[in-house]
């Protein structure tokens, strides 16, 4: 998954907003011990996926990942025979573990799913400089972030390539991998070194990281959507201590 532009609500807003919520849900769909809290967290990225403009459907590799839950909930389902019986061998205990597990595996890969398709990578580095990250480690981040997609499109490049000049690559078995590792690694290897010599030349002749400071060529602020989220964070971490403390 790539950024996507839109104008979207989960779009405006602040990158490091979207980035404290995706760092809070994914603690909270674990600490805490509920089979709600993650399937209204999956639900929740649901809907802000929409909003966004990405069908869920659409995701790559979604089908893996309702595969992975279903048989996490089957498993679940026939270990766990505490609670009373809902149906044949399921027990209310192992509904529920199943439903959990499954809700924070997939509460937690679609909230990582909008975060990537609504925050253009620019605009995080920018972003996380502003609140003290160097911007060394930003400019790492952002050529990093910029160059996963072209290094995908590389690798698909050089697959096709060598499938033309007679490379075995649907070969059965533990030769396939080696095929893979030694044919398609070696080539994006080399690639990625010739780019990032380029990159650091390229660097150097600007002189880059000669001034402790720098400045930015497009300024990422906060607005009032951003002030109403943050205060939705502190408000459900609050709750969270709150809740945590009347429980003990």
């Amino acid at each position: 998954m790539t950024f996507q532009p839109g104008q979207s609500l989960v779009h405006r807003l602040h990158p490091v907003v979207k980035l404290a919520w995706l760092l809070w849900v994914t603690v909270a769909v674990f600490v805490f011990d509920s089979a709600a809290l993650p399937l209204l967290a999956l639900g929740g990225a649901v809907g802000l996926l929409w909003l966004a403009g990405v069908a869920p459907w659409r995701i790559p590799g979604v089908r893996l990942w309702l595969t992975l839950g279903f048989l996490i909930l089957a498993i679940q389902v026939a270990v766990a025979r505490d609670g009373d019986t809902v149906l044949g061998p399921v027990t209310t205990t192992g509904l529920l573990a199943g439903l959990r597990a499954v809700g924070r595996l997939l509460a937690v890969l679609l909230m990582s799913v909008l975060f990537v398709t609504t925050t253009e990578p620019f605009a995080l580095a920018c972003a996380l400089m502003k609140i003290g990250l160097p911007y060394r480690w930003g400019f790492a981040l952002v050529t990093a972030l910029r160059l996963a997609p072209v290094f995908r499109l590389e690798a698909h490049h050089v697959y096709r390539a060598q499938l033309v000049r007679g490379v075995a690559y649907d070969v059965a078995g533990p030769r396939r991998w080696w095929l893979i590792l030694h044919r398609l690694c070696l080539p994006l290897l080399v690639s990625a070194l010739r780019t990032a010599h380029s990159l650091s030349l390229s660097m150097e002749g600007r002189a880059f990281g000669l001034h402790p400071r720098r400045t930015y060529l497009r300024e990422v602020s906060a607005g009032p959507l951003d002030v109403v989220a943050g205060a939705l964070l502190a408000a459900s971490l609050l709750a969270a201590v709150w809740y945590g403390l009347t429980t003990v």
